[in-house]
């Protein structure tokens, strides 16, 4: 049907994932360059990853022009080529997405201390750059020669699309799994509140929302390979493709806020500083270690004490008995146990005329 077509929808949501992840990055930086002055390896890889979503989002605007989303008998024949050629370029930039956002987390947990975790994520990370390196390779040589990829006319051979896609998309989910789910080890270590614990899961379950979208992806696959109106059918799998790479950028990127938020807004999490009341990341130490992660505060004891008899000025003072500052820290550390540093001041003041009772009574 003429004028029928679900272009808008995956342009409007190509666009809007676009704009969102961009915000995402800016603080992702932020927090990095600015605040705690030190960039990872995992944000150089998110930021490859970034570069490739905002081109898939790109080539797939530009693939609605050219009949994505329309009934093929309403595309113009002469466009067809070009659409192919889009679609062929889509596909390697997705696929490299995925690759770049599942290197980042894992470098990421390589950073939380933790010797066990350390070592599964190397694993994995060398497991996704071989599934990754190998698909992006396979998706464009997938014909001989190249250019059959979009010329269908041409002659010559090409592997198996459909096999690869449905492999693919499979291998895909699973590693989401395996990556996402590598630090509950950890999370069920950790000796902090249950509200803690829920806080950090729901960090984990935004990541394995990206296998939830890959899921639902992978179902309009098979229509997408054997419809015959292909330039409509596959409408879904391309805006499901474009939801499941951004959240995966957005999951990777919630830990660098705990740095823009301990910062400018300490209240929200219960940083408190003696200093400024509650703050954030602020000292050079905490700047160093750009993880957000930070070994517990040694913990400094004051205790003075002052003759009761002794005058001062009109009045007495009793004893002062405290810890420098009133202050109370929390962190977690690479073992995963949390530690409190808590300071407290207390201030007795003895009124002169209790003394002077006590005084007289004395011997």
């Amino acid at each position: 049907m003429a004028g029928d077509s679900k272009g808008p929808t995956v342009i409007a949501i190509a666009v809007t994932f676009a704009v969102w992840t961009f915000i995402i990055m800016c603080l992702r930086l932020f927090s990095r360059i600015f605040v705690l002055q030190k960039m990872g390896f995992d944000d150089y890889m998110i930021v490859c990853a970034c570069l490739t979503s905002w081109a898939f989002s790109a080539v797939t605007v530009v693939s609605v022009k050219y009949g994505l989303g329309s009934h093929i008998g309403d595309v113009d024949p002469n466009k067809m080529e070009t659409y192919s050629l889009m679609v062929w370029v889509s596909s390697m930039c997705y696929l490299a997405t995925l690759g770049f956002v599942k290197s980042s987390v894992c470098l990421f947990y390589t950073r939380l201390g933790d010797r066990l975790l350390t070592r599964l994520s190397m694993c994995m990370l060398g497991v996704i750059i071989a599934q990754a390196s190998s698909f992006v390779l396979v998706a464009a040589f997938q014909c001989r020669p190249i250019e059959k990829a979009w010329k269908s006319t041409m002659p010559g051979t090409c592997v198996s699309i459909n096999v690869f896609y449905l492999a693919n998309a499979a291998l895909n989910i699973l590693t989401d799994v395996m990556t996402y789910s590598l630090p509950l080890r950890v999370i069920f270590k950790l000796q902090v509140p249950a509200k803690q614990k829920v806080a950090l899961g729901f960090i984990l379950c935004i990541g394995l929302f990206a296998c939830v979208a890959s899921i639902i992806r992978i179902t309009y696959i098979p229509a997408m390979l054997s419809d015959p109106d292909a330039t409509w059918v596959i409408a879904e799998a391309m805006y499901w493709s474009v939801i499941e790479i951004n959240v995966g950028i957005f999951a990777s990127s919630i830990p660098s806020f705990k740095a823009i938020a301990s910062r400018f807004i300490p209240r929200l999490i219960g940083e408190y500083s003696g200093d400024k009341g509650y703050s954030g990341w602020s000292s050079s130490y905490d700047a160093k270690k750009f993880s957000g992660f930070s070994k517990v505060p040694e913990q400094n004891i004051g205790l003075d004490s002052m003759d009761p008899r002794q005058p001062d000025g009109d009045n007495l003072i009793g004893t002062q008995i405290g810890y420098a500052g009133a202050q109370s820290q929390e962190r977690i550390i690479p073992d995963g146990k949390i530690y409190a540093h808590t300071e407290i001041e207390t201030n007795v003041e003895v009124s002169r005329d209790i003394s002077s009772r006590t005084l007289s009574h004395s011997p």
